[in-house]
């Protein structure tokens, strides 16, 4: 019976396709006596009153859905990164413009935190991860649709390989809502109510699928990300006696350590779903509920690991490149401490040395780590602390995940022995909020004492934190992050508390004409004009490159975004270095003159991740999270000389130099 209707509707009203087929899943619900009475009644004689039922059916459907069906056109319905969240908004809407082909006027409207679900359907049951939402939508007839949801990078890299990927959704209240008011900027303004019609795009049973990643890493470094996280806590196959012990990091005890479990028909969903990374942040706050980062298996080539679905193919978009910051309390212990190197943050995060003392200070600290599939957490991890593993020889540096063991350890939340020694604690934060809250509230929720963790920086991540002297951030191996030189007041807009994180509060008096805020030239912020001087001259190793992931025409729109937030990182709100050479407002940026060394990235079982031909890196391939900064005149083109390479020392112990990683 499901087939005929299946038929019907594919011969009859495929214009209607995606609205008519929710009538055909309660067929595949149907009990096998059921089944039975059908074949015994006769298929001829049930199949012409179903053919006449069907008639009444799909013209009443047609009429009732029509309009719903042309209410709207999503560009766009993308999942992913906190470090693009607010500029590819204020690309979205433009002043009220919208980007090239929008109609003005265009609206806009924020969730409240963590108010909609993106639903990976493929387990069972499904799984919602939680997510705060932009909405942009313009004036023309049927109306086009932006759409950003804030999760982890590697959450967003899965629902967007996931097939089917993830469907955003939420509950008639939630969408009903006043808008949350989530973009702080003066070039957002106050939100607007969403029309019903929009409403209705994500009160179904089935909402629009995600059909954009941002990212803070590579692909192939998500999907690395996500099998060290699904598989047993140890050393994996390939690492032996090489390794650290943590090739995998225990979420799952079913997979081998590091290894991603692929599509066997009939097999166990054990392999696929491991258990959620949980929060001890929101624990330590007393918040009514645990936060928690799902563990779900992905490929990003060949076929999806639980239904066998082939893989398309993708595009990458680079967008931008954003430096990590160390950010501080600076009530009591870690008051004077302004740097900090590689082996200094290795030995603490690592719950080594649980003491100011590691800085060069005294008193116990409280350390915050992000969740491990935070492409916030893996960039820090491969610049940082855990070098890219170059097997057979050793591990290079100490791992974040030391001394966590999550069998015993989840939610890691201060508990004895996962500090070596030094009388403070190591917490799990999930998500960059989380993080920096941690920080923020070190002094008054986690035992009166400083602490330290690390976000991407933009204006609207630290806000929390900003332009004050209990808080600030850190030089890494000597080198400032965002200004060229550390407490000085040489950079216009940096401010006149020495380390202190940047508000709006310290941008000069000629921004937004004469006004002191944003909209704000990023000339007008740093002396010579360009961003973040230290991460483009190569010397502030701690960065990343943002990118965005999709195919087909969600990819056209997905650059177009691009290109329009780009535009107001340069005149607006410079959050990043824009990948690509922007003229805007009378300030010519030349982008990024940078490229991190790819390599092939590879999981426990020595299986590579992604397509072949890294050697080549035409077009962009394989990871890059640790990979050698080179710089070059020709932008991030990549060649072969350029590629394979990865740091093999710690800079703040011995002179810098690349070793091939094979």
């Amino acid at each position: 019976m499901c087939r005929q209707l299946t038929q019907s509707i594919n011969s009859t009203a495929d214009k209607y396709r995606g609205s008519l087929m929710r009538f055909v899943p309660a067929c595949g619900a149907m009990p096998h006596a059921h089944t039975n009475m059908f074949n015994a009644i006769g298929k001829e004689s049930i199949m012409s009153r179903m053919k006449s039922i069907f008639a009444v059916l799909v013209l009443t459907a047609i009429v009732g859905i029509v309009p719903l069906v042309q209410a709207q056109t999503v560009k766009v319905n993308i999942a992913g990164s906190s470090a693009l969240w607010q500029t590819l908004a204020l690309g979205a809407y433009n002043n009220g413009n919208g980007i090239t082909g929008a109609t003005a006027p265009t609206f806009h409207w924020t969730s409240a935190s963590n108010a909609l679900n993106l639903t990976d359907t493929r387990p069972t049951p499904v799984n919602n991860d939680a997510a705060s939402v932009w909405i942009v939508w313009d004036s023309a007839t049927v109306p086009n649709v932006w759409i950003f949801s804030k999760v982890d990078s590697v959450v967003g890299d899965r629902c967007y390989f996931a097939k089917p990927s993830c469907n955003l959704n939420g509950t008639a209240a939630a969408l009903a809502a006043a808008g949350a008011g989530k973009i702080s900027s003066a070039l957002w303004g106050s939100d607007t109510a969403l029309p019903a019609s929009i409403q209705a795009l994500f009160t179904g049973a089935t909402g629009p699928f995600v059909t954009v990643a941002a990212t803070d890493i590579r692909p192939e470094d998500a999907a690395w990300a996500a099998c060290r996280v699904n598989s047993q806590l140890g050393a994996s196959t390939v690492g032996g006696s090489a390794s650290d012990g943590l090739d995998g990091l225990g979420y799952n005890a079913t997979n081998a350590p590091g290894v991603c479990p692929n599509y066997v028909k009939g097999g166990s969903q054990a392999r696929l779903v491991g258990n959620p990374i949980l929060s001890g942040v929101s624990l330590a706050e007393g918040g009514a509920s645990v936060s928690q980062a799902n563990v779900l298996s992905f490929n990003i080539t060949g076929t999806d690991p639980f239904n066998g679905t082939k893989i398309p193919a993708y595009t990458v978009t680079a967008v931008g490149a954003a430096p990590i910051v160390f950010v501080t309390s600076r009530s009591n212990s870690l008051a004077n401490v302004t740097n900090a190197t590689e082996t200094q943050l290795q030995q603490a995060f690592s719950g080594a040395n649980c003491d100011a003392s590691v800085f060069g200070s005294s008193g116990a600290i409280n350390i915050f780590l992000r969740e491990p599939l935070s492409g916030t957490m893996n960039t820090t991890e491969a610049a940082v602390f855990r070098r890219p593993t170059v097997y057979p020889n050793q591990v290079l540096g100490l791992s974040q995940e030391a001394n966590v063991n999550a069998a015993v350890n989840n939610p890691l939340k201060g508990q004895s022995g996962t500090c070596v020694s030094g009388a403070g604690a190591r917490y799990r934060a999930v998500g960059t909020g989380e993080e920096v809250a941690g920080v923020q509230d070190s002094n008054t929720d986690f035992g009166g004492i400083d602490g330290i963790g690390y976000t991407f920086f933009s204006y609207g991540n630290v806000s929390g934190i900003a332009n004050s002297a209990s808080y600030g951030y850190l030089q890494l191996n000597g080198i400032d992050p965002i200004f060229q030189t550390y407490g000085s007041t040489l950079d216009p807009g940096q401010p006149t508390i020495a380390g202190a994180l940047p508000k709006s509060t310290h941008l000069p008096a000629t921004c937004a004409g004469g006004a002191g805020a944003f909209p704000c030239n990023e000339a007008l912020i740093w002396k010579n004009g360009f961003s973040f001087p230290n991460l483009r001259n190569g010397t502030y190793r701690s960065w990343s490159l943002l990118r965005v992931i999709a195919t087909g025409t969600a990819s056209t729109n997905a650059v177009a975004l691009v290109k329009a937030s780009n535009q107001f990182v340069v005149s607006s709100v410079p959050d990043y270095v824009t990948y690509t050479a922007q003229t805007v407002g009378g300030t010519a940026d030349l982008g990024l003159k940078l490229l991190r060394s790819h390599y092939e990235q590879r999981d426990g079982a020595g299986t590579q991740l992604g397509a072949a031909g890294v050697a080549t890196n035409s077009p962009e391939k394989g990871g890059d999270m640790g990979g050698f900064i080179i710089p070059t005149t020709i932008g991030v083109t990549t060649y072969k000389a350029q590629t394979q390479l990865v740091q093999n020392v710690n800079s703040s112990t011995s002179s810098l130099g690349p070793v091939e990683r094979p």
